[in-house]
């Protein structure tokens, strides 16, 4: 029998209450615990959000309900998904400092999370979906990804040290079985947590249930996820998991950090950046909306030609991992390695495109629908633009060989 779980209704009086009982947290806060104030900011599908200000500055502050908080206690959720958050941030931040807030406590009994605050930062989807655009953004979200994937994989650790990281996220198992079945399995199946834009969208989804083809694609990616320890993943890496400012980012959101596929992170955040390109074609009209598309393309081959050009260049000069061991490549080995690094790049830029349609899939099919298209109040023209995501979706899952460069792939969603 499962256990009956409870609402978790925000207390204000008993979260300031938490941080005044530490120490280093208070001094940050500065003055008196009478001074303080809070505000819930949390939009997201699984944990409530605060922001606390006090005299001397501010901190963010996550509780984790046990359940889903879009879903309410109907879906159960372990509250521990607060620790491997905190794990993720410590050793994400190691390696991307400048783009991963600062964590500064955790309390494991009452699951709360408590880490910087990113002053004059927002929500990069709400800036997305109002028509902004971030010149600096897929320079710093490329640097952040190579980063945090290489540093965490066998190209630079010890296999010892490795298997220690995967250690401290494999038991991340809920979090992962959300991904599992949200990404990889519901959409595909007449599941009652799927949404749609319906009556406009029945007949598309009615055909991607069908699609066998589609489905043998994304059980091969599904099985990638499963088996795959490639790198420490942020696990749910999209618009809504970035806030930005005019000239920086903070990635947030860690709680769904596992060990998988470096594919998936780089998979997601494109799907997300297409996303907004399709949706912002459906919602208002106008040069400044024609403008962000081209930019939100544009910035779709900077994050991977930069992510390509970081990666490779820590490879070549940071290689201190168990795999492909530089005392093996010395001399007129080297070409051969470089050649070998290309080949591997090339092979995850494939295993990107599928993530990345598979991710559109189940953002326009799924539970968790984006506000890029839910905010689009014309069903018709929401739908239109939903279905042009689909088709492009598809062509990427069962066909990602097709493209060759980023270059491509934008080239395809304008086509789409």
């Amino acid at each position: 029998m499962t256990a009956s779980v409870s609402v978790v209704e925000p207390d204000i009086t008993k979260l300031l209450d938490h941080l005044a009982r530490q120490p280093a947290l208070a001094r940050r806060l500065g003055g008196a615990r009478d001074q303080w104030s809070a505000r819930e900011i949390g939009d997201g599908n699984v944990n409530l959000v605060f922001a606390v200000h006090g005299p001397a500055g501010a901190v963010c502050v996550k509780q984790a309900p046990p359940y889903v908080r879009a879903a309410g206690p109907s879906w159960p959720l372990t509250p521990q998904r607060v620790l491997f958050e905190h794990r993720a941030l410590v050793e994400h931040r190691r390696h991307a400092g400048p783009y991963v807030p600062e964590p500064l406590h955790v309390d494991p009994k009452e699951h709360l999370l408590t880490v910087e605050y990113l002053e004059g930062h927002t929500v990069m989807r709400g800036g997305l979906t109002a028509g902004a655009c971030y010149p600096h953004f897929a320079g710093q979200v490329a640097r952040y990804l190579a980063r945090t994937l290489f540093f965490t994989s066998d190209l630079a650790l010890p296999a010892g040290r490795k298997r220690e990281l995967v250690s401290r996220f494999e038991t991340n198992t809920a979090m992962c079985q959300i991904m599992e079945d949200m990404v990889f399995t519901e959409v595909f199946l007449p599941h009652p947590r799927n949404r749609w834009t319906s009556p406009e969208l029945d007949e598309d989804v009615e055909r991607l249930q069908r699609d066998i083809e589609l489905k043998l694609a994304v059980s091969r990616l599904k099985q990638r996820y499963l088996t795959s320890r490639d790198a420490l993943l942020h696990g749910d890496l999209h618009t809504g998991s970035i806030m930005v400012s005019e000239d920086s980012l903070g990635v947030i959101d860690q709680e769904f950090a596992c060990y998988g596929p470096m594919g998936f992170d780089l998979g997601t955040l494109l799907a997300h950046l297409l996303i907004a390109y399709f949706a912002a074609a459906a919602g208002a009209r106008g040069p400044d909306r024609a403008a962000q598309q081209g930019w939100l393309l544009s910035t779709v081959e900077q994050v991977w030609d930069g992510f390509r050009t970081h990666f490779t260049e820590l490879w070549r000069h940071h290689a201190d991992g168990d795999g492909y061991p530089p005392a093996l490549f010395t001399g007129a080995a080297t070409a051969a390695l470089e050649a070998e690094r290309q080949r591997y790049l090339d092979e995850l830029f494939t295993e990107t495109l599928g993530f990345c349609g598979a991710e559109i899939i189940r953002r326009v099919v799924g539970f968790a629908r984006p506000a890029d298209f839910t905010t689009v109040t014309d069903s018709a023209r929401r739908a239109a633009a939903e279905r042009r995501s689909l088709a492009l979706a598809r062509a990427l899952t069962t066909a990602p060989t097709a493209y060759r460069s980023a270059a491509d792939l934008t080239a395809a969603a304008r086509d789409s």
